[in-house]
């Protein structure tokens, strides 16, 4: 049985899902989180999709109409705090 070859859409998803795993991307999410809340968003929307590592969806795209509420907006940074510390558990000895 022939291996399947991974098409160009597989790659670009694969160097995208280890791009955001970076511990600096951490950073950039935590620190620009801010414009999708209501106070920027007002009369537009913020559209949210998930996906797992491997490129399963998640939920369907939905729009958060006039962007996510404070709560929701703290909830993220507490997620993206907890994840970049996991990221940088493994620190190598100096």
């Amino acid at each position: 049985m022939k291996k399947q070859t991974k098409t160009r859409a597989d790659l670009l998803r694969q160097v995208a899902e280890l791009n955001a795993q970076l511990a600096s991307a951490y950073h950039f999410a935590a620190a620009t989180l801010d414009k999708a809340g209501q106070d920027r968003m007002m009369a537009s929307g913020v559209l949210l999709q998930m996906t797992a590592l491997g490129g399963r969806e998640l939920i369907v795209p939905v729009v958060i109409r006039d962007g996510f509420s404070a709560d929701t907006l703290a909830a993220i940074r507490r997620d993206i705090v907890r994840s970049y510390e996991s990221a940088v558990a493994l620190r190598p000895r100096a």
